[in-house]
């Protein structure tokens, strides 16, 4: 806590100075202890051209952007000072700035140079929502409102701004407003984690509440999505962002956009500087079952080396496992995910892995067993249970596949359809053909609605057979 006051104070003095003195700041010293060498190595760089260019604002800028690139935001604060200083006219360097200082924990200062920097560019929308943001933070409701409202009005369909503006609706008791300024930002970014969680507690408070268990597992579901900012000088940051720690969040995120190709190349660039790292082993492990991603002896090596570090770590085995099954070799797969299950029983990934091998080796009474375990350790596991589900109809136990799909009901996503067509099925075969027709009428209408329009004439004609009109 004194440590956090100190760098405080030392900003707060920094910025004094900044504002009074008419001299151009010094080029800041920073203390590389302790970075990895490709960090240490850009800002030292960055660092000599501001320094080789003392007139020159662009090098004293992109010093700050590679210091804020590496989270080291009080150095970054004096170079976009020093910046200001040679463009005053630069909008880049108080945007950078306002940022900055408020991952430095100085929101008033931030509020300034923000207000600052919109007065240079005034229709740069992720500035504008930075102080309304700030605003909002310093509890000023009304200013932060009255700036979102023509943000607002050039673009209706932001996810961003709706989300802010709900925000402050509900914090100034305008619950009509702020649930409808929810739901227009769900329709505007369907899988906005943060946006469905605000729809279920306003509506709770204004007697809205027949759907919060549906709003408040959209929420659950996308915890971790969010619109994107659409910021371009936030993106240019991003960039600039080096080091292993850096590297590794990036290769992740690649991963969970299935570019395989750019995340494996990121990984296997942090194997060449650091042989031993173990995110980069077992991720590339798992990403080794895709297609042309890793040979049976690139896999093979990636497991012995894993192992060799992490010899208690589950995934070690199960991506493993699945490396083996995405070379037909299901017999070692199978060995190499039960390892895994032996070493954490209640993994549902490693359930639902083993499930899928014992379903391709035509063994389903084990397959669905496993399935089982995997949603007694997680519930929400919605793809263990929609292909539970799948495997209970083929087997002839639509009663049992029922209870298994409703709770899948409760997320509003692009599997719903292919829920309702199951469930139809399986009332269908357990004899409630009213049920079954009214689960198709239902999944007919969200085809017409948003598609997929291939799966019309299947739905249409199970309807046929049903007796039901159209």
């Amino acid at each position: 806590m004194k440590r956090q006051a100190a760098i405080a104070v030392a900003i707060l003095a920094a910025i004094a100075q900044f504002s009074c003195s008419t001299a151009i700041p010094p080029v800041p010293a920073v203390p590389l202890n302790g970075l990895d060498t490709d960090v240490q190595n850009a800002i030292e760089t960055a660092r000599k051209d501001a320094v080789a260019q003392p007139k020159n604002g662009q090098a004293s800028g992109h010093l700050g952007m590679v210091l804020q690139a590496h989270t080291l935001y009080q150095p970054a604060v004096l170079a976009y000072q020093r910046g200001i200083r040679l463009e005053p006219k630069e909008f880049t360097w108080r945007y950078y700035l306002a940022l900055s200082l408020q991952q430095s924990s100085s929101p008033e200062p931030a509020l300034e140079a923000i207000s600052d920097a919109l007065k240079i560019r005034p229709d740069y929308a992720p500035a504008v929502r930075k102080r309304a943001e700030l605003l909002f933070k310093q509890g000023r409701f009304k200013e932060c409102d009255a700036s979102l409202g023509p943000l607002l009005a050039r673009d209706p369909d932001s996810a961003p701004t709706l989300y802010l503006l709900a925000r402050v609706k509900y914090a100034e008791t305008d619950f009509a407003a702020a649930e409808d300024l929810y739901r227009r930002a769900c329709k505007a970014y369907p899988n906005f984690g943060a946006a469905w969680y605000g729809l279920a507690e306003t509506g709770k408070r204004i007697g809205h509440s027949e759907d919060a268990a549906k709003f408040y597992a959209l929420a659950e579901s996308h915890k971790n999505d969010k619109p994107p900012e659409g910021d371009e000088l936030l993106d240019q940051i991003f960039k600039l962002a080096t080091g292993i720690e850096n590297r590794l969040a990036q290769a992740k995120e690649l991963m969970g956009q299935r570019k395989f190709d750019e995340a494996s190349r990121l990984y296997k660039e942090v194997l060449k500087q650091y042989p031993d790292n173990p995110d980069a082993l077992v991720n590339l492990l798992y990403i080794a079952q895709f297609p042309n991603q890793a040979t049976p002896a690139e896999a093979e090596s990636l497991y012995v080396r894993a192992r060799s570090i992490g010899p208690k770590v589950p995934q070690v085995y199960m991506y493993y496992g699945t490396a083996l099954a995405s070379q037909g070799k299901f017999a070692e797969a199978n060995a190499a995910i039960s390892k895994a299950i032996e070493l954490k029983p209640d993994d549902p990934e490693a359930q639902s892995w083993l499930a899928d091998l014992l379903e391709k080796q035509n063994r389903p009474a084990q397959a669905i067993a496993h399935y089982r375990l995997a949603l007694a350790a997680q519930p929400s596991f919605r793809p263990a249970r929609l292909e539970l589900a799948k495997l209970l109809l083929a087997q002839g136990h639509s009663g049992e596949a029922i209870p298994v799909l409703l709770p899948a009901l409760q997320v509003d996503d692009s599997y719903t359809t292919a829920v309702m067509m199951f469930l139809a099925q399986a009332y269908a075969n357990s004899g409630d053909r009213s049920q079954a027709a009214e689960y198709l009428k239902q999944a007919r209408v969200r085809v017409l609605k948003s598609g997929p329009p291939q799966l019309l004439a299947q739905i249409e004609q199970g309807l046929r057979q049903l007796g039901s009109p159209l």
